[in-house]
């Protein structure tokens, strides 16, 4: 069983509400920030995806206001103590790999990739969630976008000199 007394520090809490709070300031100023002006349909419009995200946000620091206002027994204001966060830092590293991988080979190849490197990185070693993960997550993202949202990505660049 985890230790609650580590697990229960009010400074992450505090962080995560404020993360909210923040996405929920940029959620509400949004439509100004955007410009959705042009031919798409809103779903397809540039400001679903901002919507989309500053809502999950929003949805993910609800366990932290709770936390925050009614703490658990063993509280406290404290840091974990650990020190630097290197698996933190390490898939923030891999998410710019991503980032770079979504132009360089599509979303395709690039999802899974990530997914199994950021897995591996905080230290999932069950194959059956290191190959379930990466394919179900990356099979979602194509249905949705690709098929539901009817969002087509640019030609990889490792596609272009193929493209004739």
């Amino acid at each position: 069983m985890p230790d609650i007394k580590r697990l229960s520090s009010r400074t992450h809490d505090l962080l995560g509400a404020a993360l909210g709070l923040f996405a929920l300031v940029m959620l509400i100023s949004s439509p100004w920030q955007v410009d959705t002006t042009g031919p798409d349909p809103f779903y397809k419009g540039p400001l679903i995806f901002p919507l989309s995200v500053l809502s999950m946000m929003i949805l993910a620091s609800l366990p932290f206001w709770r936390r925050l206002l009614m703490p658990p027994p063993g509280a406290r204001w404290h840091l974990d103590g650990q020190g630097v966060p290197w698996r933190t830092l390490k898939v923030l590293g891999l998410l710019t790999f991503f980032l770079a991988g979504l132009v360089g080979v599509g979303l395709e190849i690039a999802t899974p990739g990530f997914l199994l490197a950021a897995l591996w990185v905080v230290e999932e070693r069950s194959k059956v969630r290191l190959v379930m993960i990466p394919v179900c997550v990356t099979l979602v993202l194509w249905i949705f976008f690709k098929w539901l949202l009817d969002v087509w990505f640019p030609m990889p660049l490792l596609f272009v000199p193929f493209s004739g």
